[in-house]
C-alpha cells in the first residue's frame, strides 16, 4: 500500500469528488479525516471506507471559518500526531450564475457584492484557511503533500464569473505555495477537471436546463490526485493536471 501509515484530511468529503478521493486514498493504507459540513454525509463516507476494511475519522466544520479550521487541524494532530496529505476539494457555485431565463451566465456587471463574495469564500478561502493551518504542521514534519482541486473553468476564458476567478485563484495559490514549501519538503499541485458527474452538479444541470449535457466521473478525478500523490515524481510541485479539455 503506497500511502500505509499516511493521514490525510480529505475536505468536501461527504460526496462527489472528495468521496471518491478519501476511498481512493483509504484503498492506499491512509487513514482519512474527512471533512464537511454535513455530518450524515461524512458518517456515509466513512462507513464506506471502513466497510472496504480502511481507516475513517470524520469532523464536521464550516471550513469558512479560521477558528474551525484550527479546531480542525488541532483535533487531527492531537489523535494521530501528524498530517502527511492535504485535499482541498471544498467548494462549488450556485445555480444563480447562470440566469434560468436566458441560460446564460450572468454577466459581470449584473453581479451583487454579496454573491461574488460567497463565492470566493466558498471556493477560494477555504483552500487558503486549510493551507495556511496544515502547512505549519508539515514544516515541523518536514514533509507533506498537498491537492488542490481547480477548475478548467480557472484555466481557460470562461463565463463563469466569480467562480471562474476563484478557481483560477486556486492555480495561483497552488504556484504561491509550492514555490515557499519547497525547502521543507512539500509539494503543492492541483487538478483541473472540466464538468464532473457529481449530484451537486447534476441539480446544477437541471436548473439550467443542461440535463443531458457530457460529463467526466467523479472516480477520474480521484485517480489524477492519486497519481499526485504516489506517482507524480518527487521534484513535481506547482503543477496543475488539466482533465476533461471540454467544458
Amino acid at each position: 500500500m503506497k500511502l500505509k501509515n499516511k493521514v490525510a484530511i480529505v475536505t468536501g468529503a461527504g460526496k462527489g469528488i472528495g468521496r471518491e478521493t478519501a476511498l481512493e486514498i483509504a484503498a492506499e493504507g491512509a487513514v482519512v479525516v474527512c471533512v464537511a459540513r454535513t455530518q450524515s454525509d461524512l458518517d456515509k463516507t466513512a462507513g464506506m471506507i471502513e466497510e472496504k476494511g480502511g481507516q475513517a475519522y470524520s469532523i464536521s466544520c464550516d471550513l469558512t471559518e479560521a477558528s474551525q479550521v484550527q479546531s480542525m487541524v488541532d483535533t487531527v494532530v492531537e489523535k494521530y500526531g501528524h498530517i502527511d496529505i492535504l485535499i482541498n476539494n471544498a467548494g462549488g457555485y450556485p445555480s444563480e450564475i447562470y440566469d434560468k431565463v436566458s441560460k446564460q451566465a450572468i454577466k459581470i456587471w449584473e453581479w451583487s457584492e454579496a454573491q461574488w463574495d460567497q463565492i470566493i469564500k466558498t471556493n477560494l478561502k477555504i483552500p487558503f484557511l486549510c493551507i495556511n493551518k496544515v502547512v505549519p504542521v508539515m514544516i515541523k514534519q518536514g514533509s507533506g503533500d498537498i491537492v488542490s482541486v481547480s477548475s478548467r473553468m480557472g484555466r481557460i476564458a470562461s463565463q463563469m464569473g466569480a467562480y471562474a476567478v476563484a478557481k483560477g485563484g486556486i492555480v495561483t495559490l497552488t504556484k504561491t505555495t509550492a514555490i515557499q514549501t519547497q525547502e521543507y519538503g512539500i509539494r503543492a499541485n492541483a487538478v483541473a477537471p472540466g464538468i464532473v458527474d457529481t449530484p451537486g452538479q447534476r441539480v446544477y444541470n437541471h436548473n439550467v436546463g443542461q440535463d443531458d449535457i457530457k460529463m467526466g466521473s467523479a472516480v477520474s478525478v480521484a485517480r489524477a490526485i492519486m497519481y499526485l500523490l504516489c506517482d507524480a515524481p518527487q521534484v513535481m510541485t506547482g503543477q496543475v493536471l488539466d482533465l476533461f479539455t471540454t467544458v
